[in-house]
C-alpha cells in the first residue's frame, strides 16, 4: 500500500512509482479503502434490490491532512521470487529512493513483501519482509458473496458484443468493481492519481504510471494496439529475464507519456548495479 493522508501536487518524479502489473495490485493503494461489510443502504430484495449509496465516494474528512503537516506516506510493494517481478520492483525501488531524496519530499519508507516464503537474491537491495504464500480460504467469506455476482456480470458483459469490443480482455476486472459495488464495497477514487499509457497520451500532473499494456506503434508513431508495432515496448516480453538496457526510444509522434515510461525504464537500468543479474 502506499498511504498518506493527502497528497500535494507533486513533481514529475514522483511518477516514477510504476506500478508494474499484477503483483503491485493497482487496488494495493490505501487511496482506495474497501471496506468489507456493506455501507449502502439496500432497498428491496432479490434481483430487484438495489444501493443508494454511490460506491464512489469522497475522501473521508477525518483522512484529510492539515494544511501546515508534513505526513510521509509508507511505500508497501507485494511482489513474488520470479524474475518478471524481481526486476520491475528494482526499477520501481530506484525511482522511490531518487524521489525520497529530493528536498521536501513526503516519501516515507519502502518495504517489499515477498509472498515466496524464502529469502530472494534482492534482500540487501530493497528492504524485504518475507511473508509465507496465502493460505487458501483467506477473506473466503467475502469472496463467496461477490463472486456468483462477479460471474454473472462478467457473463452478461461478455455476452454484449459492444461491451465486449469495449472492455476487451480487461473485462472481468471491470465486472469485479460492478460486483463490488452492488455488494456495498466502496472506493476512494482520485482521477489525477495515476496515467496508463498507451490510452492517457500526456503526464500532467499525475502521480503514478501504471502500465499493463503493450505500447505498438509503426514507425509514423501511430498507434497499432492489437497489433504487433515497428517499434513496441510491452513488460510481458520479459517474463523470464529482465529488459536490456538502453531500450530503444519510440518514433516521432509517439505520446509523451510512452517517451517518458522508456527513458525512466532505461535511466533505472543504466544505474542499478548487475542489471542484467535479476
Amino acid at each position: 500500500m502506499i498511504g498518506r493522508k493527502t497528497m500535494g501536487r507533486a513533481s514529475p518524479l514522483l511518477l516514477v512509482l510504476l506500478a508494474f502489473g499484477f503483483f503491485f495490485a493497482t487496488y494495493n493503494l490505501l487511496t482506495m479503502i474497501i471496506h468489507y461489510k456493506s455501507v449502502g443502504k439496500w432497498v428491496g430484495n432479490g434481483s430487484n434490490s438495489r444501493l443508494l449509496t454511490d460506491p464512489v465516494v469522497e475522501m473521508p474528512e477525518n483522512a484529510r491532512k492539515p494544511k501546515n503537516s508534513r505526513s510521509p506516506f509508507h511505500v508497501a510493494l507485494t511482489a513474488t521470487d520470479a524474475s518478471y517481478s524481481k526486476w520491475q520492483c528494482r526499477i520501481m525501488y530506484y525511482w522511490y529512493k531518487k524521489q525520497k531524496d529530493l528536498p521536501g519530499s513526503e516519501m516515507g519508507g519502502f518495504t517489499r513483501i515477498l509472498h515466496s516464503g524464502n529469502p530472494d537474491n534482492l534482500m540487501d537491495e530493497i528492504p524485504t519482509v518475507v511473508v509465507d504464500p496465502l493460505p487458501a480460504g483467506l477473506d473466503r467469506d467475502l469472496l463467496e458473496k461477490i463472486s456468483p455476482t462477479w460471474m454473472n456480470v462478467s457473463l452478461r458483459m461478455k455476452e454484449d458484443p459492444e461491451t465486449d469490443k469495449t472492455f476487451g480482455w480487461v473485462l472481468e476486472m471491470y465486472a469485479y468493481a460492478v460486483a463490488s459495488a452492488l455488494h456495498g464495497v466502496q472506493h476512494i477514487l482520485r482521477k489525477d492519481f495515476m496515467l496508463q499509457p498507451p490510452w492517457d497520451l500526456e503526464i500532467g500532473r499525475k502521480f503514478i504510471i501504471h502500465y499493463t499494456y503493450g505500447c505498438d506503434y509503426n514507425l509514423k508513431g501511430e498507434l497499432t494496439f492489437g497489433k504487433f508495432g515497428e517499434w513496441r515496448f510491452d513488460k510481458r516480453s520479459y517474463l523470464r529475464g529482465p529488459p536490456p538496457r538502453n531500450l530503444s526510444l519510440p518514433p516521432p509522434g509517439v505520446p509523451e507519456s510512452v517517451v517518458t515510461l522508456v527513458k525512466m525504464v532505461n535511466e533505472a537500468t543504466a544505474n542499478i548495479p548487475n542489471w542484467d543479474a535479476t
